[in-house]
């Protein structure tokens, strides 16, 4: 039988092919397991590798990845499928496969496809609550959310993240978190940008002194506030302000809420104002002397 894994969520295929590597271990031992890399081996050798009987074992297991970089393969999925033996289980994981492309209604035809797509925002908080129970602890589902904002969102993150928090107290607070976690830097701009559209001079100078105490170079917290920027602005002019209108222009779920969660506090005109004041800093930058520091805490201060 021929399993393909795909989507972006590489944290939840990771885990199922982890799991079924485990119990497969468990079962028929680990010198019946085949991993392939698609990448660097010929079509004619995997094809070998699925049909061959295992050695010593009752069954045997192929995991093949990087599929999409092997195109002669790709046209030989069928072929792959039917010349399986019996007893041999085939995984095929690969987030990197193209739907668009013919290579993929074959893959979808001749094997049993299972796709792990990305967790939204408020699903990673669910998901973060039940993985703490899981290692003894307990968080809020506000205080889930308010980790997944501060780290960034990743799944892997997290996790670590739940690990260390469930060793210094099996009770995960809001203070426990600010004191054992660090605040992504796409997340901190968001907030420094959410201190300067309320007005708060002393708090965007603070948290902007910070990233350059730890030593983030200037011109990368300029690219930041320009992505930032435009994002907010694909909210403000979004026919439908919703999360999964940015996402299906290709944006990120957690970036895409905070930037319409700014959006609603500013206006077309007054977002066009900061977009042209950052551009005259970055021509300065490149054609004079100009602080960076003193530029972007001066387009902070404006703001």
């Amino acid at each position: 039988m021929v399993n393909t894994y795909i989507g972006k969520n590489t944290y939840d295929l990771s885990r199922r092919l982890d799991k079924i590597q485990r119990e497969f271990i468990a079962v028929h031992g680990d010198l019946a397991i085949e991993r392939i890399d698609a990448s660097v081996m010929d079509s004619t050798n995997v094809l070998q590798a699925v049909q061959s009987l295992p050695f010593l074992a009752d069954k045997k297991l192929v995991i093949i990845k990087n599929i999409s970089s092997n195109n002669e393969l790709l046209e030989r999925i069928q072929e792959l499928s039917e010349r399986t033996a019996d007893g041999v289980d085939v995984y095929i994981a690969d987030q990197g496969i193209d739907k668009r492309k013919t290579s993929y209604k074959d893959i979808k035809k001749h094997t049993h496809v299972t796709e792990f797509a990305e967790l939204r925002p408020h699903d990673i908080a669910s998901w973060a609550t039940k993985s703490a129970t899981e290692k003894g602890a307990t968080i809020s589902r506000a205080d889930a959310q308010y980790l997944v904002d501060r780290t960034g969102g990743s799944q892997q993150q997290i996790e670590k993240e739940l690990e260390k928090l469930a060793l210094y107290n099996s009770k995960i607070s809001r203070e426990s978190i600010d004191l054992l976690t660090d605040e992504s830097l796409q997340s901190s701009i968001f907030s420094l940008l959410d201190a300067a559209f309320a007005g708060d001079k002393t708090k965007v100078l603070k948290m902007y002194r910070s990233q350059r105490d730890a030593r983030v170079d200037p011109h990368y917290i300029m690219a930041m506030i320009t992505w930032q920027l435009h994002l907010i602005g694909l909210a403000i002019h979004a026919p439908q302000k919703t999360e999964s209108a940015l996402m299906a222009a290709g944006q990120s779920a957690n970036p895409s809420r905070k930037a319409l969660q700014i959006a609603r506090s500013i206006t077309a005109p007054e977002l066009e104002r900061y977009v042209n004041a950052l551009c005259v800093i970055e021509v300065q930058l490149k054609s004079s002397i100009t602080d960076p520091d003193a530029a972007l805490e001066l387009f902070f201060l404006e703001i």
